[in-house]
């Protein structure tokens, strides 16, 4: 997939967009009740298209919304439609590399996401758009199902599929702690609030690796592995395993951090190469915490 068949794809259908969209007020109040969107917040609608999610924002008194499209033509019928609204800026742009002058409590990603062809990335950069506290949330107004069937036609060239909600939380993992997670036959939503990362202060235990020395605030005994007297094979391999699972999760989130600064210092490609890799480490080590609960819970039984 890529943007530019994106971009045309849409561009032929925005005369028609508004004609042709079917919305339930039900359920999209649920996305934005679970999303917390309320009064004084400036939110960010990502591929706002034609401006359909606005006017519910706008009734819950948010002091603004950014919407930005990468269609022209989706784009310019927004700002026709909200050109007397002073709270509502539109822009026709790429939300991947707009230089935006500000950051959003909330950013919300609505009937959108399979149309994102790198979703890693744009996770990412959400993420960095975001206020510390701020919630991402990426949802559909039907089920997984609903919109594979729906992309299966004319938008199957530009779409990558709506990835289980599970699979979606795991992109958020690095950045976010996922509260919301739903795919049903109403609707599909994860949503997520930025971690902040003072929660992960260096603090507490000292490790020392190749003469460098820093600390972690996971507390001393998430990172003891050492096995009780007599303990069986069994035993020896959940305690290792406990160990592995907090310890890699406290190291993945300081390289997040660090890395972080790298932007400051016009590094950009090193940062995307350094969050790719976390978030693939991350997914790694949700994999073994899954392996580790499975045979925590076989051993109890």
């Amino acid at each position: 997939m890529e943007k530019q068949d994106v971009i045309a794809f849409f561009n032929r259908r925005a005369s028609t967009w508004d004609a042709e969209m079917v919305k339930n007020d039900a359920v999209i109040g649920n996305i934005l009740d679970n999303a917390q969107v309320g009064e004084g917040m400036e939110i960010l609608d990502v591929a706002c298209g034609t401006g359909v999610m606005i006017p519910y924002y706008l009734e819950r008194k948010v002091s603004s919304v950014t919407g930005i499209d990468i269609s022209p033509e989706m784009a310019k019928i927004a700002a026709e439609k909200f050109a007397g609204a002073p709270a509502v800026r539109i822009i026709c742009g790429d939300v991947e590399e707009y230089p935006f002058d500000r950051q959003f409590d909330r950013i919300v990603v609505y009937n959108a996401f399979p149309h994102f062809p790198q979703p890693k990335k744009l996770i990412q950069v959400l993420a960095g758009l975001l206020k510390e506290g701020g919630r991402l949330t990426i949802a559909h107004g039907a089920s997984r199902e609903a919109i594979d069937n729906h992309h299966s036609g004319p938008a199957c060239q530009i779409s990558n599929g709506l990835m289980p909600a599970d699979s979606l939380k795991k992109l958020f993992d690095p950045y976010f702690d996922v509260e919301i997670l739903i795919s049903n036959s109403r609707m599909y939503q994860v949503s997520g609030v930025k971690r902040d990362p003072l929660a992960h202060s260096h603090c507490g235990v000292t490790h020392s690796h190749g003469g460098l020395t820093h600390t972690h605030s996971r507390g001393e005994e998430a990172h003891c592995h050492t096995p009780a007297e007599n303990a069986t094979p069994l035993e020896e391999l959940l305690v290792l395993m406990k160990y592995l699972v907090s310890h890699n999760d406290a190291h993945a989130q300081e390289v997040a951090d660090l890395a972080r600064e790298l932007r400051g210092a016009g590094k950009d490609a090193a940062y995307d190469e350094i969050m790719d890799a976390v978030s693939d480490f991350d997914m790694v080590n949700a994999k073994l915490d899954a392996i580790l609960r499975k045979l925590t819970a076989e051993e109890l039984c």
